[in-house]
C-alpha cells in the first residue's frame, strides 16, 4: 500500500471519532431520556478494516443485534453478531462467514458523553471457533423518547490473530437503539 491511502484512512478515522465525541458532548448537558434502569435493544451494521501482518483489509459487512439490561451507568450486554458476507484475508479464518454470541456490558460514567463498552466474543464458523476480547467506544444519541441513534468504534483482540500480535479489526458501528 502507498503511504498516502494508509493517512487518508487514518484522517478518516480520526474524523469519525472527532465527530462522535463532539455529538455526544453535546448532548452532555441535556438531561438523558435513557438515564433510568431497564431494558434496550440496539441493532447496528458495521464495518471496518482488519491490520494483518503490516497490510489493511476491508472486513465484513455486519450485523448486530445487542439486548441490554440495566441502569445509566451500567448495562449488561448479549450481542449478537453476525457477518453477512465472506472475504478472504491473508491466508486466516476471520473472513469467513460467523455468528458470535458477544457477551459483556456497557458502562457509562457520570457526566460523560459516551459509553465504553467491553464483550467477550465466542465466534463460531463453519469449522472452527474463536474467543477473544472487544473493546469500544460509542454514544447512544437520544431522537425521541424510545429512540436513539447508536455510534460505535471497536476492536477486538482474538486467539485467531495472536491477541494482537498478528493483526487486528477496527470496527465502524452505527445504528439504532430502543429503550424501554
Amino acid at each position: 500500500l502507498e503511504e498516502q491511502p494508509i493517512m487518508k484512512t487514518t484522517a478518516i478515522i480520526l474524523g469519525v471519532a472527532a465527530i462522535t465525541l463532539a455529538t455526544g458532548a453535546a448532548k452532555a448537558a441535556e438531561e438523558s431520556a435513557f438515564a433510568h434502569s431497564g431494558f434496550g435493544l440496539a441493532l447496528t451494521i458495521g464495518e471496518g478494516m482488519y491490520f494483518v501482518d503490516d497490510s489493511v483489509y476491508r472486513e465484513q459487512v455486519t450485523l448486530e443485534v445487542v439486548p441490554s439490561f440495566g441502569w445509566s451507568w451500567f448495562k449488561f450486554d448479549l450481542g449478537l453478531y453476525t457477518t453477512l458476507e465472506s472475504i478472504e484475508i491473508q491466508g486466516t479464518n476471520v473472513g469467513n462467514w460467523n455468528f458470535t454470541f458477544r457477551p459483556g456490558g456497557r458502562v457509562t460514567p457520570p457526566m460523560v458523553p459516551v459509553y465504553f463498552r467491553f464483550a467477550f466474543p465466542l465466534q463460531l464458523q463453519r469449522h472452527n471457533f474463536d474467543y477473544g476480547v472487544m473493546f469500544g467506544v460509542g454514544v447512544d444519541i437520544p431522537i425521541i423518547p424510545l429512540l436513539g441513534i447508536v455510534l460505535e468504534v471497536d476492536t477486538t483482540l482474538t486467539d485467531e490473530l495472536e491477541w494482537g500480535r498478528r493483526g487486528v479489526p477496527l470496527e465502524f458501528r452505527a445504528g439504532v437503539g430502543f429503550h424501554f
